[in-house]
């Protein structure tokens, strides 16, 4: 590894990276990031100093992120497409959004903190053990990772600051869009998907993912029985989305991904704490959150981020207390992001349509990472034998066992809400809802 390292500072160093005719005078390895929430690459820290042109020396906190060292998990993470859309995202796309935004690059309240990028490769093949993304350690802007003690949920506050910062990265599309739409366009078409083969088969088999949320609505039929639940309709809610959305899982899920004008935004496709930095003031409060790990975008719907990130973020308590503050304050740092620019507006009516129609995107994912992230074995540190040669009931035996009855009732509670959401409506609503009932 520590080979590897050597390899790509030279390599950053004659391309520029640190500045024309710098010079690499040192670099000491901090270490290697070995936390439940690092798991489709290989994560190191390191310090570099080096000399620029004119003889000044300047120290770089780096962080280096390397395709996974497994062939195998290689392919199931479709490294090779995540390295080229975090490169895609960092050289070509960043610096278009950020140009589109007319007001000041990091003087503003209404623009979004992003990582700095130093390098990166993306040869695959051969050389897929050299690929690398190189970014500054925010640390040194006092970025850290959210203190909290639960491994998926994050407090009000937390919460709140996260969801400010989604709606700035999420304004830089409206903003871009009414500058110059097609080259927007343009830019956001070289995205690659991820998670989806090319001949149109998702990461899991059909078969998997319903019987991941069989499991989990057998739950709440448990709850239902024993007089729980959020309501006297739910059986027949459950039933509907079992109906409307279990039947063919991969159709419902297509249809999430497929964008709707003048809504759609770049999405950052991961949105989760494992993917978030925190800056705090002196009395240890959130103040701003920065994203990384750019390599699953895509363009769609907000609600993409947002479901995922409310259903894997927050638990039951906060949905049921705080739900409609917080996607008030994402609407209105939405509101306060895009400014005077005159672009449609998504207001809290139609926030909620889109998680109601694209919400299942969130749900989906859910279904498997919260359990993954609830477990205490990291999920790539399975025998790669056990998991690739897996038929399809192996593999749902696998993924159920992944974090117990913790993450079942997890998963769980996400479904009962979402379903509250979709179809505890008022009756003048379900009239002017069509698509609930088709």
């Amino acid at each position: 590894m520590t080979a590897k390292v050597d390899e790509t500072l030279a390599d950053m160093t004659a391309a520029g990276a640190f500045g024309p005719d710098s010079r690499l005078v040192s670099f000491k390895l901090e270490g290697l990031h070995t936390e439940q929430n690092q798991f489709a690459s290989c994560v190191l820290y390191g310090s570099a100093t080096v000399d620029d042109r004119d003889g000044r020396r300047r120290s770089h906190r780096l962080v280096f992120k390397f395709k996974h060292p497994s062939p195998e998990f290689r392919e199931f993470y479709n490294n090779d497409n995540q390295f080229y859309n975090e490169s895609l995202f960092y050289e070509r796309i960043a610096p278009f959004l950020l140009a589109s935004d007319s007001r000041r690059i990091g003087g503003d309240a209404t623009t979004p903190s992003l990582c700095r990028y130093f390098y990166g490769r993306n040869d695959c093949d051969e050389q897929a053990h050299r690929d690398v993304i190189v970014l500054e350690n925010e640390t040194v802007r006092g970025y850290r990772t959210a203190v909290t003690g639960h491994r998926l949920s994050l407090d009000f506050d937390h919460l709140i600051v996260a969801l400010r910062t989604l709606a700035k990265f999420h304004g830089l599309s409206y903003k871009a869009k009414h500058e110059n739409f097609a080259k927007f366009m343009e830019t956001v078409a070289q995205v690659r998907e991820t998670q989806w083969s090319e001949t149109g088969e998702w990461i899991f088999h059909p078969s998997v993912l319903k019987g991941l949320f069989s499991v989990a609505i057998e739950r709440l039929k448990e709850r239902h029985i024993a007089g729980g639940g959020c309501g006297d309709n739910e059986a027949e809610w459950i039933t509907r989305f079992q109906t409307e959305m279990l039947a063919d899982p991969m159709q419902s899920l297509k249809r999430m991904v497929i964008s709707a004008e003048p809504i759609a935004v770049l999405c950052h496709g991961d949105f989760n704490r494992n993917n978030l930095l925190f800056r705090y003031d002196d009395g240890g409060r959130p103040v701003d959150a920065l994203a990384f790990d750019m390599a699953t975008m895509r363009y769609g719907s907000p609600a993409l981020d947002l479901s995922f990130f409310m259903y894997m973020n927050t638990d039951r308590r906060i949905r049921d207390d705080h739900w409609d503050a917080l996607l008030d304050a994402y609407c209105a740092a939405l509101a306060a992001a895009i400014g005077d620019v005159p672009v449609p507006l998504l207001d809290r009516d139609q926030l909620d349509a889109e998680i109601r129609e694209y919400g299942f995107y969130g749900l989906v994912h859910v279904s498997y990472f919260a359990r993954v992230m609830l477990e205490e074995c990291p999920f790539d540190q399975a025998d790669p034998d056990e998991l690739f040669k897996a038929d399809e009931l192996q593999m749902l035996n696998l993924l159920v066992s992944n974090g117990g009855d913790p993450a079942t009732e997890w998963v769980a509670d996400a479904i009962e809400h979402f379903i509250r959401c979709k179809y505890d409506r008022t009756p003048a609503a379900n009239e002017n809802d069509i698509s609930v009932e088709n």
